[in-house]
């Protein structure tokens, strides 16, 4: 059983890296399901049998490529982010995964297959991974940030924001301040202060 069970992980581990690969030469609309086979050294049966739809094997890309960057922040903001501030650690979150643009198209490409309406399971995995990387985002920020912050509301914001600067990012509309843009989340009420009176 165990052997089976390390196959079916190599099998798709030999998947992923196929098509990462293709996909960073290539680009997703130019990677076909077939391709990929072909560079796994597989049968397309074999390849269907793990991933029916393509969007399902972008999306497990994807999420294994957003886990790597999730990792690399929490390491970053355990070793320096409490001594940095929030202005600094939203900045460095910012910029990791502006910098990685095949994340970025991949990413895109799956909310266009996710909107397209024929993909009502990816849509929702979409959904979960989007709570997870919201609730991810406040747990980071209730280590920088005063405990009256209004973590939920400011993590959609956050969240929002980084769709949106890796949108212009791709597109590169620029250049990005993110310098300033980090200095205004970690500013007045994105902070937890109180505003004005």
């Amino acid at each position: 059983m165990n052997d089976k069970v390390g196959r079916k992980s190599a099998n798709r581990e030999r998947i992923i890296r196929a098509a990462a690969k293709l996909i960073i030469e290539k680009g997703v609309a130019n990677t076909s399901l077939a391709d990929i086979a072909d560079e796994a050294g597989i049968s397309k049966g074999t390849l269907y049998y793990y991933y029916p739809t393509k969007g399902d094997l972008v999306f497990d890309i994807s999420v294994r490529h957003m886990d790597h960057i999730t990792t690399s922040i929490r390491s970053w903001i355990a070793g320096h982010g409490r001594e940095e501030g929030a202005e600094r650690v939203l900045q460095m979150v910012v910029e990791t995964i502006l910098k990685s643009e095949t994340r970025g198209y991949i990413h895109f490409y799956l909310i266009q297959e996710a909107l397209s309406g024929n993909h009502e399971s990816l849509r929702l995995r979409f959904t979960e991974e989007y709570d997870r990387w919201l609730e991810l985002i406040a747990e980071g920020l209730r280590q920088i940030m005063e405990p009256q912050t209004d973590f939920a509301t400011v993590s959609r914001i956050i969240l929002s924001s980084i769709d949106g600067l890796l949108l212009q990012n791709l597109l590169r509309v620029g250049p990005i301040p993110l310098e300033r843009i980090s200095r205004y989340f970690a500013s007045n009420q994105i902070a937890g202060e109180s505003p004005p009176a």
